[in-house]
């Protein structure tokens, strides 16, 4: 829960785009292109029902009945938990479960959180400048010994934006699946790029990335595939997530980003918004 003084999310309009950032996760919840209108996030028909107080058996079933789509930060794992790390973590993550504090200043909203099963306090800020998105994230071990940890990020961008559409990671075509249907693939790349260009709605996308922090791409298609829980046919994503590293690993169950005592890491990710001619 946020306190009284602190927002549950904050919204930025500037440039034709509007931006959404909510507190839990610091997750993009919309990113809007305001003419015509087009939602470039994917959200789930029930993003804005709120979380319930019923639990479930398992983090994976509880991520999955809330999930309301948009793009999260996953740290310091992804997946399912790992019984060999270290300290248990929820599905994908602790700082996506956890209520960061949010702050406007002017077309900017920083986002802040202290994680609590790896000494690393984490500062994003979400910025909108004509026709891009950037997301800069800087990560800093405030313990007393080396940490490592996993870092993706799970930007889920609307299905409808993949019909009649070509996408390309690190300037090769990735075959796109048709609804119904559902994929998965986990890619190298070099360059740090993922372009989108969608024929029927007129937009491409480009995210740029560092690929010294993120060498590879998982692209995560669920176009209404799924029949049963967790969709009920009405999942209609794609996820072009930057990955620190293969889908899978790490085999002992910590990644492989390392912070020494006091390091900092950071990174940026550019959205670039274009119409097509």
């Amino acid at each position: 829960m946020t306190s009284a003084t602190e927002p549950a999310s904050v919204t930025i309009r500037a440039h034709g785009l509007r931006v959404r950032v909510v507190a839990l996760g610091a997750r993009i919840d919309s990113i809007l292109l305001e003419e015509p209108g087009l939602e470039l996030l994917y959200r789930t028909p029930w993003a804005d029902a709120g979380g319930s107080e019923w639990g479930m058996s398992s983090s994976s079933a509880l991520w999955h009945r809330d999930y309301a789509g948009g793009w999260h930060v996953l740290l310091p794992s992804a997946g399912d938990p790992d019984p060999r790390a270290p300290v248990e973590q929820p599905f994908h993550g602790e700082a996506a479960w956890r209520t960061w504090s949010l702050r406007q200043d002017g077309d900017t909203v920083l986002a802040e959180v202290l994680l609590r099963t790896v000494p690393v306090r984490v500062v994003r800020t979400v910025s909108v400048t004509e026709g891009r998105v950037t997301v800069d994230t800087v990560l800093r071990n405030v313990g007393t010994a080396a940490t490592r940890l996993m870092w993706v990020e799970h930007p889920a961008f609307a299905g409808e934006l993949f019909d009649d559409a070509e996408l390309l990671v690190d300037g090769g075509a990735v075959g796109l699946v048709s609804a119904p249907g559902s994929a998965f693939a986990d890619l190298p790349v070099t360059t740090g790029t993922v372009e989108l260009r969608s024929r029927s709605s007129g937009i491409g996308l480009r995210l740029g990335f560092d690929v010294t922090v993120h060498p590879r791409v998982f692209v995560w298609q669920e176009r209404r595939g799924e029949r049963g829980f967790p969709w009920w046919g009405a999942g209609d994503a794609v996820g072009l997530e930057p990955a620190s590293e293969p889908y899978g690993d790490p085999a002992d169950g910590v990644g492989s980003v390392r912070l020494a005592v006091g390091e900092e890491r950071s990174t940026r990710f550019e959205l670039d918004v274009d119409r097509l001619g």
